[in-house]
């Protein structure tokens, strides 16, 4: 897109080109001395891109690795970007995917943030952060994954700048874009045509696309394309977990970090199904109207999709794009030999229910009915006696978030760690997240998200999440070490903290994350044997995430 890169001009042409040979193919001493002060100038498989200093590191911003998804390309596998001649300037972030906007109440928007940057179905876009380029080192590579489920979101965020990153543990920084919702995820189905094959999975496909262009490009900007490592949380998580069951993703990869995501189970082919007909009946097109479906504008389509359900969205098991689930029944044997992170915070849920109005004003009588929607009426007293004995001074609203919290996202976490362990091919460390935020009176103690700042080492942008202080910047410091130690050598363990060992179901040992941080064999290993054994029991309710996402968190999308 024009917008994003700017060629420069004819004044600069000359400059251009010295800089471009002195850090492309390495000129004498003195010649690339005059060329340090130019902005730096790398050599991509598509042409000459242009970067800017950026907090002590070198960025470049909104380099496409894909073509335009758009048009006769909606929908299809993502194509290779377009080659140009000349040098692109690549000082702007690219535009996001088109999906719903966020439409928060006050309390959830002084938390959360996310980007405002525009969206247009050219979004396969992705930002480089690195410490020097073509200086023969081999840094660590770690390609961020961001969340939003698989309907919302960038990797343009704030909390994601990579800078700082960079910088304080000399690492190479990806963050990127790609197809969600419809537009990445919808599934078409065979009377399709072979070409929408994988149109459910357009969206991963894309991330695949982007590995494959780091692993041809990251050397020029002082990555190591032998040791990349990817990184989310949420729907990143959940979207690294995916990958790790992908033949097309296979050896693209070297480790994966899954954080608050672990993506046991995907989708079906027959949910997929229902999503589509929903979808079709609120354009208003017949069944199968693939003519229809592609003609339809952009903010149409992203709207309809959303009022067919944003939860909908998700990769499906097709049984050859994606043969199996990652992790259900067993790991997949396609990732046997990665290592892998994962972990989860104390209080996910509160951050997922602080759009819901009635949250802080529970009642025994409320907590019993919700706690029953999740494990079903007649084991609801059982559970909340359970939790109680664990915090027998938290209040409904509390103890309601703690159980959602392990039913959703802690129990989960456990499973994979537990199936990647029994592969024995590689470790897996489990790590928790106990720090505390103080924000919001600190009713939202350590909530969905809360490592986002420390692990980039953003909280100079971030107080409205985790607040600022010493306590913050030692989170940094060691969220932002032990990830990059990870990714450097699959161990996670660094020097002035505890050492981590690999996760084993015998003594189930995990990184406690807080000011100081501990090892802790089995944490709360009352409620991880409640959930066990609920795993193998028919389960009852519905998604607790459901009644406080539709309607609440999102603008209500209007009909076409």
């Amino acid at each position: 897109m024009s917008h994003l890169f700017a060629p420069t001009g004819a004044a600069s042409a000359a400059s251009a080109a010295l800089v471009a040979a002195a850090m492309v193919v390495g000129l004498p001493p003195s010649a690339a001395a005059a060329a340090d002060a130019a902005p730096p100038i790398v050599s991509t498989t598509e042409g000459l891109v242009q970067g800017a200093p950026s907090k002590g590191v070198l960025s470049f911003l909104g380099i496409h690795y894909g073509a335009d998804t758009g048009g006769e390309n909606r929908f299809l596998p993502p194509a290779p970007p377009p080659s140009w001649n000349g040098v692109k300037v690549a000082d702007r972030m690219g535009d996001r995917c088109p999906q719903p906007p966020v439409n928060m109440p006050p309390e959830m928007a002084s938390v959360l943030s996310f980007s405002d940057l525009p969206t247009s179905e050219n979004c396969l876009v992705l930002n480089v952060w690195t410490p020097a380029v073509a200086d023969s080192a081999k840094r660590p590579v770690m390609v961020w994954l961001h969340g939003g489920g698989f309907f919302l979101g960038s990797g343009g965020d704030k909390y994601y700048e990579g800078s700082n990153l960079s910088r304080g543990q000399d690492v190479v920084v990806v963050t990127l874009n790609h197809r969600l919702n419809a537009f990445g995820y919808l599934h078409l189905g065979s009377e399709a045509g072979p070409e929408y094959a994988d149109s459910n999975l357009a969206g991963m496909l894309d991330i695949v696309a982007a590995l494959k262009w780091i692993k041809a490009n990251i050397a020029q900007f002082g990555g190591d394309p032998n040791n990349v490592t990817i990184f989310g949380q949420s729907g990143g998580g959940s979207k690294v977990s995916t990958l790790l069951a992908m033949p097309a993703a296979k050896g693209l990869f070297h480790k994966a970090i899954i954080e608050s995501g672990a993506a046991v189970r995907v989708g079906t082919i027959a949910a997929a199904t229902a999503t589509r007909d929903k979808l079709f009946t609120e354009l208003g097109l017949r069944p199968g109207d693939l003519a229809g479906l592609r003609a339809a504008p952009t903010d149409t389509l992203m709207r309809a999709g959303a009022r067919a359900g944003l939860l909908a969205y998700m990769p499906a098991v097709d049984g050859e794009t994606l043969p199996a689930n990652p992790f259900d029944p067993v790991g997949s044997p396609l990732s046997a030999n990665v290592p892998i992170m994962v972990g989860s915070t104390k209080d996910e849920a509160t951050n997922v229910v602080l759009s819901d109005p009635t949250w802080q004003t529970m009642t025994e009588a409320d907590l019993l009915k919700r706690v029953g929607g999740m494990v079903g009426p007649q084991e609801a007293a059982n559970a909340i006696a359970l939790y109680r004995a664990q915090a027998p001074n938290d209040q409904p609203m509390h103890l309601y978030t703690s159980v959602m919290t392990d039913l959703m996202f802690t129990s989960s976490s456990i499973t994979l760690a537990e199936r990647k362990y029994a592969q024995r091919a590689a470790p897996v460390y489990m790590y928790k997240i106990d720090w505390n935020s103080p924000v919001l009176g600190g009713k939202l103690r350590s909530p969905h998200a809360v490592e986002l700042p420390f692990i980039f080492d953003n909280v100079d942008v971030s107080a409205g999440l985790v607040g600022a202080g010493s306590g913050q910047d030692a989170m940094a410091h060691l969220m932002s070490a032990t990830f990059a130690a990870f990714a450097r050598t699959g161990n996670p363990s660094i020097p002035g903290a505890p050492a981590w060992p690999a996760y084993t179901p015998q003594t189930r040992e995990t990184f406690i994350y807080d000011v100081h941080p501990t090892v802790v064999a089995d944490p709360n290993s009352q409620l991880r044997k409640y959930w066990a054994a609920r795993a193998t029991q028919p389960q009852a309710g519905e998604s607790p995430i459901q009644s406080v996402m539709d309607g609440k968190k999102f603008d209500s999308p209007s009909r076409p």
